[in-house]
């Protein structure tokens, strides 16, 4: 199957603006044979083992009975929208499966969390 990578911007292509902090700016948009066009939501961006084996870069949090992704994102970064940011940090393959209590682990500082999102960005031009 091909595949092309559309070059407009997401509002030029679709006639929707994003707001300035969407995460959808991270995909490209994507045009198969017959014409559809799709982001690629299961892109895969796999972080520096400098990052995640440095203390300097994260915390450690334990697992509780109720923790999910984004309340755990909550908690670290006031949005709950940053849980993807927390399970990339964690080598998580599957976001769906339950976290198990008492687990410690790593939550990346908030101080880096956007340099990770502009490194993100400038991957998805490559």
């Amino acid at each position: 199957m091909t595949v092309t990578t559309i070059d407009k911007t997401f509002y030029v292509e679709t006639g929707n603006r994003l707001s300035n902090i969407s995460y959808l700016k991270l995909f490209n948009i994507l045009k198969d044979a017959d014409g559809t066009k799709y982001l690629n939501i299961w892109r895969s961006f796999i972080l520096n083992e400098d990052v995640t084996d440095d203390t300097v870069f994260y915390n450690t949090y334990e697992v509780g009975n109720e923790d999910w992704w984004d309340n755990i994102s909550y908690i670290h970064y006031e949005t709950s929208g940053f849980w993807w940011a927390v399970a990339m940090m964690n080598d998580v393959v599957n976001p769906f499966e339950e976290l198990e209590p008492g687990t410690n682990i790593k939550i990346l500082r908030g101080e880096y969390l956007y340099q990770l999102i502009k490194e993100m960005e400038a991957i998805q031009e490559l």
